[in-house]
């Protein structure tokens, strides 16, 4: 993971007994920031800004499932509150075997679960129903909350400029810009209780929506 894609420490408001204890982000270039304008803007970090907790990176541009086997000791080791598992896009888009993705899939929950753990299974960003079956029948099985990310890859003001800018690099269009790291965001605190569910769909009338995402999809 180049030192870039490393984010910083955010504090915010309090929720649930989260305030100021670490949030694990587990996941694949989405995860890292890939590309959201600025390093405050990434879904990660927009998270653990709102809780108020110290915010442990642990994500690779490229990653598929496999690669967060080796990570699993870092994770235990942080003694985190909350982890988000941020993985299948990877897999979906280069064909992992399912029953391979299952097991490997199956032993990072495993690993990151614990009694003083909450454990949020993000969907795959690329849609794949074969892959998204898996993490939410895994979640389910471990205990865990599944969060889905149904719908989002459809919605255009939800991915980044191609050839934009970031600054993590130049942009392109596969992955979620700002509004998209700010509509996973809201996904990942919704399941938590911290605040409304994104907007994914037609633009409803201002007067209806809270303070969140507002985005036609083209």
């Amino acid at each position: 993971m180049a030192p870039s894609e490393v984010l910083g420490v955010h504090a915010g408001t309090d929720n649930r007994g989260l305030q100021g204890k670490v949030y694990v982000a587990l996941g694949d270039s989405i995860s890292a920031g890939r590309f959201a304008t600025a390093q405050d803007g990434t879904f990660p970090a927009l998270v653990a800004d709102k809780l108020g907790m110290t915010l442990n990176l642990v994500a690779r541009s490229g990653a598929k499932a496999a690669w967060a086997l080796p990570q699993l000791g870092a994770v235990q080791a942080a003694h985190p509150a909350l982890v988000t598992i941020e993985l299948g896009t990877n897999d979906a888009g280069f064909n992992t075997p399912l029953d391979t993705f299952a097991a490997e899939y199956d032993a990072i929950v495993t690993g990151v679960s614990g009694p003083q753990t909450r454990v949020l299974c993000i969907g795959s960003w690329l849609p794949s129903s074969a892959i998204d079956a898996i993490i939410v029948q895994t979640c389910e099985r471990h205990g865990a909350t599944y969060v889905s990310l149904e719908g989002f890859y459809a919605v255009n003001d939800f991915h980044g400029a191609d050839g934009g800018s970031s600054y993590l690099g130049r942009t392109d269009w596969f992955h979620p810009g700002d509004q998209g790291h700010a509509a996973i965001a809201a996904a990942v605190l919704s399941a938590l209780g911290a605040g409304p569910a994104p907007v994914v769909g037609p633009l409803p009338s201002v007067s209806r929506i809270p303070d969140v995402i507002r985005t036609h999809p083209q």
